[in-house]
C-alpha cells in the first residue's frame, strides 16, 4: 500500500509541475499580447489571414520606405528655397539706386606732385575733366621734337594703358580749348577720357603726378564685391553630406571666385626720350629681366619697351600670359581667369648735372667815352636734354617804362630818352641738338649767342662771337649821354637756368575688371560650364555637373529636384555684378554700364523667381505625396490592427486571471514542498 501512495504522490506532483509550467506559459503570452498590441509573432497563429497580413504589412513597408524618401529629399528642397529667397531679394534690393546710384559722383584727386616747379608747374581742372579712377597720371615735358625752340611735347599718361601728346608753347597765344589745355587720352580703360590741365609754368623739362579717386563709385564697388562674395556663398550651400549647387558632384564645392577675370596689368614708360647708360628692369612672377642702354640704341621709350617685352615672351620657363607692346606700354594678359601674377619694375637713370649761371656784372662803365659792358659765364661741365638756358636784357627802367618819373626827377634835362625795353632770349637743350654736339655750356652759350644776334628789332646791345667759351660778353652800342649825367648805366642783364629733369620712370598697375560686352552678354550652355564652375579650368565642359537628383516619392512617380550652380538665373545675376563692379571703375562708362547691370538685375529677378517656381513646386509636391502616404499608413495601421491586433482590456482581465491562478498553484506547490525522488524512494 505505501508504494501506491508514494506512486500516487509522485503522479500528483508531477501533474502539478505541468500545471505550473502551462500556466507561466499562458501568463507569459498574455503579457508579450499585451506588450507588443498583437496576437502572435507567429504567423501560423493567424491562420486563413496570414496572407492578407503578408500584403498588408508589405504595403506599408512600401510606405515608409516613399515616406523616408520624401524626409531625405524635402530639407534639400527646403533648404534651395531659402537660399533662392535671398538671391531674389538681392537683385531686387540692387535695382535701388541707393546701392546702385545712377551716377559716379565727383572725382578726388591729390594735389598735383611737380617734380621741378621751376621747370613745369601744372595743376588739373576737375570741373572740365573726365577722369579714370584708378588712374595715375604723369605728366611729362620734354624739348619739342617739331616746334621751334621753347616749345614742349607734353606726353600725359594714367598708368592703365592711356596715353597723349601735345605741343605747347607758353610764350604762344593761349590755347583755343579754353582756359588750360585739354588732352584726351587713347587707350586702355580710360580711353576718350579728358584731362584740362593749366600749366602755371613750362620752361624745361619736368613731369608732374597725381592720382585719382571717385569716392561714391568706390563705395558701390565694394558694395558689388560683398554681394558676389555673398552669392558665391549661397551657391556653395552645404547641407548635409553634399553641396545644393553641385549637380550629382555631390561632395565637390561648384563655385570658385565670381569676381575672376583674366589678369591685366600694364607696365607704362613714363617719359619720352631715354639716356645712354639708363637701366630699366621688370620682375615677373619672380623672374627678372632688364635691359641697360648703350650709346648705339634707339633712345626712345618704344625701344626699351620692345625690348623687355621680347625677352619675356622668351622666358623659360614660359610665363602663363600673353606679353604684347604697343606705343611704349607693355600689356600683361593672364592666360586664365583667376591665375594671378606679379609685377614690379624700376629705373635707374643716369646721373644729371645741374648748372648754373654767375650773376651778371658790369665790367666797364659806361662814359661819355666808353660803352657800357656786362658778362655772366655759364657753369657746369655738360648739360642735359631738357636744360633750359635764358637771358635778358633790359634798357630802361621797368618801373618808370616811360622815364616819366626820372624826367620829374631831373626837369632839366632832355625828355628824349628812349622807353624801357627789353629783350630776352631762351634756348632749351633738345635732343637731335645733343645729339648734334650741344653737350658743353659752351655750345649753349654759343646757341644763346646766335639768338640774340637774331633779334628783331635789334637791340641797343652787341653780343660777343660765337665761339668765346662759356662766358657771355654784351656791349651797349652807345656811350654815356653827357645830357643825362645822373645815369649811370645803359642797360641791365638778368641770366638764368633753369635745369631740366628727365629722370624717367616705370608705373606698373592692375587694369580694373573688364565685363563682357554690354551687347552680347554670354550664357553657357550646357555642357560647358560657366567661368566661375570649379572645373573650368581643367575640364571646360562636364555633363555629369548638370544632373540633379532624382528621387522615387510613389509608385510610378519619380521627381527630378534641385537646382545647380550653372542655371541661367545664376549667370545673369553673376553678370549684373559684373557689370555693376565695372561701372564703378569705368565712369567715363558709368552710365552704358550701370543701365545694363540694372536690365540684368531685372531680367535675374525674372529668371531666378521661375527657378524658385520649381522648387516650390517640388515642395508642394513632396509635402502633398507624403500626406497621401500618411493618411495611406493610417488606413494600413487599422487594417493589420484588426487582424493581429488584440482587445487590451480582454487581454488585461485575462492576464489577471492566469496570473491569480499561478500563484494559486505555487502555493499548492510550496505546500507538497517536502515530496521529492529522495523521500519518495525511502
Amino acid at each position: 500500500m505505501s508504494s501506491i501512495t508514494q506512486v500516487s504522490s509522485y503522479s500528483q506532483y508531477l501533474s502539478l509541475v505541468r500545471n505550473l509550467s502551462n500556466g507561466q506559459n499562458n501568463v507569459d503570452t498574455l503579457s508579450q499580447q499585451l506588450t507588443t498590441g498583437k496576437k502572435s509573432t507567429d504567423l501560423n497563429a493567424y491562420g486563413t489571414d496570414t496572407q492578407k497580413l503578408l500584403d498588408l504589412r508589405a504595403e506599408m513597408a512600401r510606405r515608409d520606405n516613399y515616406v523616408q524618401n520624401i524626409d531625405t529629399a524635402s530639407p534639400r528642397v527646403a533648404a534651395s528655397d531659402k537660399v533662392l529667397t535671398a538671391l531674389e531679394k538681392l537683385a531686387s534690393d540692387w535695382q535701388s539706386s541707393n546701392l546702385m546710384p545712377f551716377a559716379p559722383g565727383p572725382p578726388s584727386i591729390t594735389s598735383a606732385y611737380n617734380a621741378n616747379p621751376d621747370a613745369m608747374k601744372v595743376a588739373v581742372d576737375t570741373t572740365k575733366s573726365t577722369l579714370t579712377v584708378g588712374a595715375r597720371y604723369t605728366v611729362t615735358s620734354i624739348p619739342s621734337q617739331t616746334g621751334n625752340n621753347g616749345s614742349f611735347d607734353v606726353t600725359v599718361t594714367d598708368g592703365l594703358g592711356g596715353k597723349t601728346t601735345r605741343t605747347l608753347n607758353l610764350k604762344t597765344t593761349p590755347p583755343s580749348d579754353g582756359k588750360g589745355y585739354n588732352f584726351t587720352m587713347s587707350g586702355g580703360p580710360g580711353d576718350g577720357a579728358v584731362l584740362n590741365l593749366d600749366f602755371d609754368k613750362l620752361s624745361a623739362a619736368s613731369n608732374s603726378s597725381f592720382t585719382v579717386a571717385f569716392p561714391q563709385a568706390d563705395q558701390m564697388k565694394d558694395r558689388a564685391e560683398g554681394a558676389m562674395r555673398d552669392i558665391q556663398e549661397y551657391m556653395n550651400q552645404r547641407f548635409g553630406d553634399r553641396y545644393l549647387f553641385a549637380g550629382s558632384r555631390y561632395s565637390q564645392e561648384p563655385v570658385t571666385d565670381l569676381m575672376a577675370t583674366k589678369q591685366t596689368s600694364k607696365v607704362t614708360f613714363n617719359g619720352a626720350v631715354t639716356n645712354t647708360d639708363d637701366y630699366y628692369e621688370m620682375t615677373v612672377n619672380g623672374q627678372t629681366f632688364g635691359y641697360q642702354i648703350q650709346a648705339a640704341d634707339p633712345k626712345t621709350l618704344t625701344f626699351i619697351a620692345q625690348t623687355l617685352s621680347t625677352q619675356i615672351n622668351a622666358a623659360s620657363p614660359a610665363l602663363p600670359m600673353t606679353v604684347s607692346t604697343a606705343n611704349g606700354i607693355i600689356t600683361l594678359v593672364g592666360n586664365d581667369p583667376g591665375q594671378s601674377f606679379t609685377v614690379s619694375s624700376r629705373v635707374q637713370n643716369t646721373a644729371t648735372v645741374e648748372n648754373s649761371t654767375d650773376v651778371a656784372s658790369t665790367t666797364q662803365t659806361p662814359t661819355a667815352t666808353l660803352p657800357q659792358i656786362q658778362r655772366f659765364t655759364l657753369n657746369g661741365a655738360n648739360v642735359d636734354i631738357g636744360d633750359t638756358f635764358e637771358f635778358e636784357v633790359a634798357v630802361g627802367d621797368p618801373d618808370d617804362p616811360y622815364n616819366q618819373k626820372y624826367y620829374a626827377a631831373n626837369p632839366t634835362e632832355p625828355k628824349d630818352l628812349p622807353p624801357y625795353q627789353s629783350y630776352k632770349v631762351s634756348y632749351t637743350v633738345s635732343d637731335t641738338d645733343y645729339a648734334a654736339g650741344t653737350t658743353t655750356v659752351s655750345a649753349v652759350a654759343d646757341k644763346l649767342r646766335q639768338q640774340f644776334a637774331a633779334t628783331k628789332p635789334q637791340p641797343p646791345v652787341t653780343i660777343d662771337a660765337v665761339g668765346s667759351g662759356a662766358g657771355i660778353g654784351l656791349t651797349s652800342t652807345t656811350n654815356l649821354d653827357p645830357n643825362h649825367p645822373s645815369r649811370t648805366q645803359l642797360f641791365t642783364t638778368t641770366a638764368k637756368v633753369t635745369n631740366g629733369s628727365l629722370d624717367n620712370t616705370m608705373s606698373v598697375a592692375t587694369l580694373p575688371p573688364e565685363a563682357d560686352p554690354i551687347t552680347d552678354v554670354p550664357y553657357v550652355d550646357p555642357p560647358n560650364l560657366p567661368f566661375y564652375d570649379t572645373e573650368f579650368l581643367t575640364k571646360g565642359k562636364n555633363p555629369d555637373a548638370y544632373r540633379k537628383s532624382q528621387v522615387s516619392i510613389d509608385d510610378g512617380l519619380n521627381i527630378t529636384y534641385g537646382v545647380s550652380a550653372d542655371e541661367k538665373g545664376f549667370q545673369t545675376l553673376v553678370q549684373a555684378f559684373r557689370m555693376a563692379r565695372v561701372a564703378a571703375t569705368h565712369p567715363g562708362q558709368y552710365t552704358e554700364y550701370i543701365n545694363k547691370s540694372r536690365e540684368l538685375m531685372s531680367q535675374a529677378s525674372d529668371e531666378l523667381r521661375s527657378i524658385h517656381s520649381k522648387v516650390a513646386s517640388d515642395m508642394a509636391t513632396l509635402d502633398s505625396t507624403k500626406s497621401s502616404h500618411t493618411d495611406a499608413k493610417a488606413t494600413l495601421t487599422d487594417r493589420i490592427a484588426g487582424i493581429e491586433g488584440i482587445d487590451q482590456t480582454e487581454v488585461a482581465a485575462r492576464l489577471s486571471t492566469s496570473m491569480n491562478t499561478l500563484q494559486a498553484a505555487y502555493t499548492v506547490a510550496g505546500q507538497t514542498k517536502r515530496l521529492s525522488l529522495l523521500n519518495f524512494l525511502s
